[in-house]
């Protein structure tokens, strides 16, 4: 279990740093073939308009907690961009040994 923790911790993290670049190609790697995305504004996008519209910029991420519950995991967190800081839940499945992300729903702090 902590090995799963830690393995997320990274995993959000790293999706703030790639976000930060804009590389939407190693954010597909770690996206599931389907993904639901719910944008700050309240707007919903599929795995391909999310990947398509990637928001590069100093982007700080904080995490507040990673729930397990076995193959599965919500990590919460505040995302602060340009001032504007957005709360998000994220919701990981794990394929393969790998987590893959496969939901994520965002709102104004």
């Amino acid at each position: 279990m902590q090995d799963d923790i830690v393995a997320l911790t990274r995993l959000n993290q790293e999706i703030g740093t790639l976000e930060n670049a804009g590389d939407a190609e190693a954010l597909g790697g770690i996206a599931a073939s389907v993904l639901a995305f719910r944008r700050r504004d309240g707007s919903l996008a599929d795995r391909s308009a999310y990947l398509s519209k990637i928001n590069p910029g100093p982007r700080q991420t904080t995490i507040e907690s990673i729930q397990l519950y076995g193959n599965r995991a919500v990590v919460a967190c505040v995302v602060e961009l340009a001032g504007a800081r957005t709360h998000n839940l994220r919701l990981f499945v794990k394929e393969q040994d790998r987590w893959r992300l496969l939901g994520w729903a965002n709102e104004p702090v």
